[in-house]
């Protein structure tokens, strides 16, 4: 080796291959002149790139004559890499991946140069080898796969797994190997229930037993021996499931009855499981139930007569009727408490507001008929009587007397427009006295209207509905307040500075400008701003709140109620008029009188009302200074719709079935979606309610109240306002 002076390059001493101008090909040993790439005599490459520098060289030179390279290392390198090769297919052939093997074993033989003949050789031979070990095991597997085929169909487990467990899974095709998993879980499975079967014999216990038959009889349906040890079994767990029913331990006989075998269960399984399923359903009713309600009664008897006299349910029965005949909480209450004064998670004792203490109902056969859901009618004719909270109306702002303010009158009625009827009061007021019912009347639907219903149809059912009460009842020279649905409503509640009136005026009409979602000329709109705080109530600031309808909407309402005869004198909102009559219902309880209160906590008696109609829901919160309300569309109609469609009845025979689930065929099937409706009510109430009063340290809420024709659907009191904290 040297170093040349003009270039400073490393100077190799030539291969043996270059003899006086000549290269000789180290494969065939040819000789080419210097300069020719490929061999004259075999066509194989005389020069190749340099490892390092790619420059030329030839095949059997040492070193790279550019870099210093040392291409003997290099190609030592490239041989082991090959022979690398060979062991990884082998490898790969062990471990039965043959096409994985031939890959690797195609990249070694298809090296042509002469220098790794011998390592090509080799992978040649290893290939001749492995393709003979590949074709006897994949025929071989192919033949035990298509047997395992056959005895997968056949139900033979135990063959499967013995025919292709030994088979390497890189053999096995997609389809067998989910035959051998199936069938080796399928064992596993026979094994761990034939195991849990023995254990229960063993302790006689035939529960277990029964469940686990059933189990086997899943995993074996065709094996008999299995089948007659159920129908046994199942026959013990019967006879036991009818003696717990005699002894009226019916939850337990209902726990055995579950465990009997699917194939035990026959004519006698299915009257004992629908009774005791029918009583085990009627004597969990009365747990939280917190009034003594006449549905609970006939339930009460349903037990009695269905348990073939169970001591518990004759007490029941005793117990309701002593409560039922005895005082109630209040005067205001339409039921006596089942059991201690109730109380609501929202706050203070619970009750359903049936008889307000601030009417004079005296002794009205449709008042107290449908005791609760005439509030709405009542806060309707207060208004108009110039009684309430709020003082405003939807009806058109029109003329100078409109402006002025309406004439106060000493009789008004009511007519509480809703889904499935007109509810109507009339009231009339004498000077101090409380204002006085002189008139109550109930006008039912037969179709209850709803919002999708059409327009045309249900513009006609309104002009129907109310010509219908036109024709019955002389309301002529009176005036008459009528409601509309709250779904047409849009209500936002904004909290004041506390500031004089004119001040605050200004910053409400900005606040409902940046509320409302639609233009203010398109809207007709109530709004109310709470009384001007003494210095103890500034914290508080000035709350209030504004309610849109479309002007289209009210225009076409008014216009359909005048083609039917009537000329309304005020509409207003359902949660509008039913905040009213709380307003009225409950003065005293929420009046800001403040003069004896050395508390420095800013505390305001709250009372809250929750009324469950037709078609909407409404809860509204109200205090001396404040008030919330909000309405959506889930009420007593869905329940009744829920009702029909489980026992495919009409919607009249549901509406009373919904009132009397004593008398469902099914009561724990046909009820249930109910309840879960129900106590989907429970969680959005609850949400909205549990927000506003945790956003409002002020509130302190001293009664609940519910009322509405939807609160007396069995159930609903309990899952919607009761604490259940200790249930």
């Amino acid at each position: 080796m040297s170093i040349s002076p003009s270039s400073g390059e490393i100077a190799s001493s030539p291969p043996s291959s270059v003899q006086s101008g000549k290269i000789t090909c180290g494969a065939c040993k040819a000789t080419n002149p210097v300069g020719g790439q490929f061999c004259a005599g075999c066509g194989h490459a005389l020069y190749e790139p340099c490892a390092q520098c790619n420059k030329p060289v030839l095949l059997e030179q040492s070193f790279c004559g550019h870099c210093g390279c040392d291409l003997v290392a290099s190609i030592s390198n490239r041989k082991n890499s090959l022979e690398g090769k060979i062991a990884d297919a082998i490898n790969a052939a062990k471990e039965r991946d043959f096409d994985k093997s031939k890959g690797i074993l195609a990249v070694v033989t298809r090296e042509k140069d002469y220098r790794f003949k011998e390592v090509i050789a080799h992978a040649k031979t290893a290939q001749q080898k492995i393709d003979l070990i590949a074709e006897q095991e994949c025929g071989s597997a192919s033949e035990r796969i298509a047997a395992a085929q056959q005895a997968y169909d056949v139900g033979d487990s135990a063959r499967v797994v013995e025919l292709l467990s030994s088979l390497s899974s890189k053999l096995l095709t997609p389809e067998a190997k989910s035959q051998l998993q199936r069938s080796t879980t399928l064992l596993e499975q026979l094994k761990t229930a034939e195991q849990s079967l023995h254990e229960a014999f063993q302790k006689r216990d035939w529960t277990t037993s029964g469940v686990v038959l059933d189990q086997l009889l899943e995993l074996q349906p065709d094996d008999p021996s299995v089948a007659k040890l159920a129908q046994k079994v199942g026959k013990k767990l019967i006879a036991k499931a009818t003696t717990l029913r005699q002894t009226h331990k019916y939850a337990a006989a209902a726990e055995v009855l579950d465990c009997v075998p699917a194939i035990a269960r026959g004519q006698e399984y299915l009257n004992l499981n629908e009774t005791v399923q029918r009583v085990v359903w009627l004597a969990n009713q009365f747990n939280g139930e917190p009034f003594a309600t006449p549905t609970l009664g006939r339930i009460a008897k349903q037990w009695l007569a269905e348990s073939d006299g169970d001591p518990r349910a004759r007490k029941m029965i005793e117990r309701i009727s002593g409560r039922i005949k005895g005082p109630k909480s209040t005067s205001r209450d339409l039921f006596a408490c089942l059991d201690a004064t109730e109380r609501s998670w929202v706050g203070g004792p619970l009750g359903v507001l049936a008889f307000p203490k601030s009417i004079d109902f005296g002794d009205h056969a449709a008042f107290r008929s449908s005791a609760g859901q005439f509030n709405v009618a009542l806060g309707l004719a207060l208004q108009g009587l110039g009684l309430g909270l709020v003082k405003e109306d939807f009806s058109p702002k029109k003329g100078l007397l409109k402006r002025l303010g309406r004439k106060k009158a000493d009789r008004c009625w009511g007519l509480d427009l809703g889904a499935t009827g007109i509810k109507a009061v009339c009231l009339e007021s004498d000077g101090d006295e409380r204002p006085k019912l002189v008139e109550c009347h109930k006008l039912a639907i037969e179709t209850p209207l709803t919002r999708s219903t059409d327009d045309s149809k249900l513009d006609q059912q309104i002009r129907t509905t109310m010509e219908t009460f036109l024709q019955e009842h002389e309301i002529e020279g009176t005036p008459v307040w009528v409601s509309f649905p709250a779904r047409e409503l849009v209500s936002r509640f904004v909290k004041l500075p506390p500031v004089a009136d004119k001040q605050v005026k200004t910053l409400f009409e900005k606040e409902v400008e940046s509320r409302i979602p639609l233009p203010m000329d398109e809207v007709a709109c109530v709004n109310w701003i709470g009384p001007f705080p003494d210095d103890q109530l500034t914290a508080i600031g000035r709350p209030a709140f504004v309610s849109a309808a479309k002007k289209q909407f009210v225009d076409r309402y008014l216009e359909n109620l005048g083609l039917a005869g009537l000329n309304v004198s005020g509409l207003q909102a359902t949660p509008i008029a039913l905040l009213n009559f709380a307003a009225v219902e409950f003065a005293d309880l929420i009046a800001l009188d403040r003069e004896d209160d050395d508390d420095l906590e800013l505390k305001l008696p709250t009372v809250s009302l929750f009324d469950c109609g037709a078609e909407t829901t409404t809860a509204l919160l109200l205090s001396g200074a404040s008030c919330w309300f909000w309405s959506f569309e889930s009420g007593g109609n869905e329940f009744t719709r829920l009702v029909s469609r489980a026992t495919k009845t009409t919607h009249g025979e549901a509406e009373k079935l919904k009132r009397n689930p004593a008398s469902l065929q099914h009561p724990e099937s046909q009820f249930e979606m109910v309840e879960q409706r129900i106590e989907e009510m429970h969680g959005r109430l609850r949400k909205i309610t549990s927000d506003t009063i945790a956003g409002h340290d002020e509130i302190d809420v001293k009664q609940s109240w519910c009322c509405g024709g939807g609160v007396l659907t069995h159930g609903w009191i309990k899952r919607i306002l009761c604490d259940r904290k200790d249930k």
